[in-house]
């Protein structure tokens, strides 16, 4: 018999950087899986970050869970400003009847600087984004699952932290910084009986419209077409070889896994879905 997850019909899941890129999957699939959703992100554009989710694309995040016959709020907001997230945390709040179940800490940004030519304010980005805009979303979260001593958290971290990248030192840094705050999290909140995980993905191939993340923006930087992109990021970390080469799916039932009662007697644990770039 095909195992099952259980415990996500019914669930209140606030998903961050949901208008784009892996949250837009992974948004879609708890919605299928039968939980309503708040849909966080950013909609509106970083200095010299690529482009990011637009106010359009939460909006059609929306109608696609929507479709699926599940409850959805759009929150816009800029989780590296605290006062937003708490704004938007209270919203989310509000619209579930005081109750979230899960959270997936997944927004993230990146850009390719050399160790000398690092710009400070991408720096920044990229640190205030991943770091600190997870703690934030967490600060207000977290309350409310230790007042009914329950919850799951995954954290979103990648397969650089395995392997490292050249040109991405302040990405694959902020990266093993959200590995440490899941398991300084995880130690922390297991007398309420919250878990806390993290998924660590390989470059994951581009997919259309709302479908394309990082590697898409990324690509536009080294001036390469997203597939060439996607293959020489995969090159520089992922086993060699056609299998090793991660769909958005692959990455997507991992976070549904480690949100579900299955998972139950799982936490602090880094789930590699890297295709082998943390034993190269």
């Amino acid at each position: 018999m095909a195992a099952v997850l259980r415990g996500l019909e019914g669930k209140n899941v606030l998903i961050t950087g949901a208008a784009k890129g892996q949250g837009f999957s992974h948004a879609k699939a708890f919605a299928d899986a039968g939980a309503d959703i708040a849909a966080l992100d950013i909609t509106e554009p970083i200095a010299d970050i690529y482009p990011l989710a637009t106010a359009a694309m939460l909006d059609d995040t929306v109608a696609a869970i929507e479709d699926l016959d599940r409850r959805v709020i759009p929150l816009p907001c800029d989780i590296r400003d605290e006062s937003q997230v708490e704004s938007s945390v209270a919203k989310a709040l509000d619209f579930f009847d005081g109750r979230i179940d899960i959270l997936v800490c997944n927004a993230g940004v990146a850009a390719l600087d050399t160790i000398q030519g690092m710009r400070s304010h991408v720096l920044d980005a990229v640190f205030d984004t991943i770091v600190k805009g997870h703690v934030y979303v967490a600060k207000y979260v977290v309350p409310n699952m230790i007042g009914r001593r329950s919850g799951k958290i995954v954290n979103i971290s990648s397969g650089v932290t395995g392997s490292g990248h050249a040109q991405l030192s302040h990405y694959v840094a902020a990266k093993h910084a959200i590995q440490g705050l899941t398991s300084a999290w995880a130690f922390e909140l297991a007398e309420f009986d919250i878990n806390v995980n993290c998924v660590a993905p390989a470059t994951i191939r581009p997919g259309e419209g709302q479908g394309s993340g990082m590697v898409l923006g990324l690509a536009g930087e080294v001036g390469m077409t997203a597939d060439d992109a996607y293959e020489m990021f995969s090159s520089a970390g992922n086993m060699p070889g056609p299998k090793w080469r991660t769909e958005m799916q692959d990455i997507t039932d991992a976070v549904l896994f480690l949100a579900s009662d299955n998972a139950d007697q799982i936490t602090g644990h880094v789930l590699r879905v890297d295709a082998g770039q943390g034993a190269r």
